[in-house]
């Protein structure tokens, strides 16, 4: 246990560590923000702009994986005006939009618009129809009528949400009756590695006081007790990001897959 703990701290050392000045420099107010809760607005600005380095790490383990659970994505039920309209939460720059169908139409989200103008040159280069945009969290979708949204999609988000079953009622309920959520996302760890639990332990404070990532979340049972479970199609899996340190250790634990909308 002795050893375990030195390697578990050694790892967050070289994490810290390999920050270089702008990286240090946006940790710092940002945990600064979280913890004191005077500058939110800088914590939004600081996990923008760690969005594209984190992908750096994520996207090439995940590539294959969110190529496979996005192609079904135009196969979603059409709205009013006959578009599959998907929207995705927590869009940040658009790291997912390369995987989408073309001809889709698209409306981002999240709690800010620093990528909108990003978002809207990638739809146009994707041959994705840009329709609109929504600042607002996951758990106050009000902006969205009801019924009128094909598809949703989360990856690595729902860590941040502040009320997961919130959230979900807020998903089902704008979701066309049969479209379908799509969600990739960390996880708690799920296969009783005390290993696995120590590295989530560790990272927590930093996680947390960074991208207010909260790592040990249960979403898979908050997913289906608000879709059911029988609407639910989703795997657990452990990633690997070929990086050796706390955060990448701490996020192996992922499930992904899909929940629907029962018809009425």
């Amino acid at each position: 246990m002795e050893s375990l703990l030195k390697n578990v701290l050694d790892m967050a050392l070289n994490c810290v560590n390999s920050f270089d000045r702008q990286t240090a420099f946006y940790a710092a107010v940002g945990s600064a923000s979280f913890y004191f809760l005077v500058f939110p607005e800088i914590q939004k600005v600081f996990e923008f702009n760690a969005m594209p380095g984190c992908q750096k790490m994520f996207a090439p383990a995940c590539r294959e994986k969110k190529i496979e659970l996005f192609s079904t994505l135009k196969e979603n039920p059409v709205n009013s005006d006959g578009e599959v309209v998907v929207l995705e939460l927590g869009v940040s720059f658009g790291p997912n939009l390369e995987y989408y169908p073309k001809g889709i139409t698209f409306v981002g989200s999240d709690l800010h618009d620093f990528g909108k103008d990003q978002l809207r040159e990638k739809c146009t280069s994707l041959g994705l129809d840009f329709k609109g945009y929504v600042i607002a969290s996951a758990e106050d979708l009000s902006q969205i009528p009801t019924s009128s949204v094909s598809a949703i999609v989360t990856t690595l988000v729902t860590c941040s949400f502040k009320d997961c079953i919130k959230a979900f009622r807020e998903i089902h309920r704008v979701l066309i009756p049969g479209g379908k959520y799509y969600f990739f996302e960390h996880t708690k760890e799920f296969n009783g590695s005390l290993k696995q639990h120590m590295f989530q332990f560790a990272a927590f404070p930093l996680l947390i006081s960074l991208f207010y990532c909260h790592n040990r979340r249960t979403q898979l049972r908050d997913i289906e007790q608000i879709f059911g479970a029988d609407n639910v199609n989703a795997r657990r899996e452990m990633i690997e990001f070929g990086v050796n340190d706390l955060i990448a250790l701490a996020i192996r634990p992922h499930v992904y897959g899909t929940a629907t909308k029962a018809l009425y």
